[in-house]
């Protein structure tokens, strides 16, 4: 388990706090202004009132700082993180004539999360990628995604990117993780 205290004796402490002020507050409403003794003492009874509120003040303060740095580190921990994705979409791009560029298809990729091209295991070439069909048909342009290899681009949607193959009959598969619409 853990070390902290639960959430009722957390209320616990509050409610006996301000139970302890309410009485002070009420005995001092209901008894007569006297002359400070010259001695100066305070009744035993507010006194004990003033301990316990002293007390239970230390113990507050003490749970709201662990509030506090319970929560720093929450925040710490978390920032920079993707929510994980709901599903995702896959699907097989095949390029029947080499040196021809293929338009990907048109599939949303969400924010913080990138298209993932794979190099078909089976390939006898390569795949080149390119922004447009002239890039991806000029090897001195374009990326070269070799058999088996896996390429990721953070782009907003698969349709930006085109794909032509060295050789007849080579696929790239792509893959995009989806989140769903709120």
């Amino acid at each position: 388990m853990t070390d902290q205290p639960d959430r009722a004796s957390q209320v616990a402490v509050g409610m006996s706090t301000a139970a302890a002020i309410a009485a002070a507050l009420a005995w001092l409403s209901h008894s007569r202004a006297e002359a400070a003794s010259p001695s100066g003492t305070i009744p035993p009874e507010l006194m004990e009132l003033l301990v316990a509120i002293a007390q239970s003040t230390d113990r507050v303060d003490g749970n709201v700082l662990e509030i506090i740095n319970a929560i720093s580190q929450l925040a710490i921990s978390t920032q920079g993180y993707v929510p994980n994705a709901d599903s995702m979409v896959a699907t097989r791009i095949a390029c029947p004539v080499a040196n021809t560029p293929y338009r990907l298809p048109y599939i949303i990729v969400p924010h913080d999360m990138q298209l993932v091209l794979l190099g078909w295991p089976l390939n006898t070439g390569w795949i080149q990628v390119g922004c447009s069909p002239a890039e991806c048909t000029n090897i001195n342009q374009s990326f070269p995604l070799l058999r088996g290899a896996v390429a990721g681009w953070r782009v907003k949607n698969a349709e930006c990117l085109y794909v032509s193959a060295a050789a007849a009959g080579d696929f790239v598969v792509l893959t995009v993780e989806q989140r769903k619409a709120i």
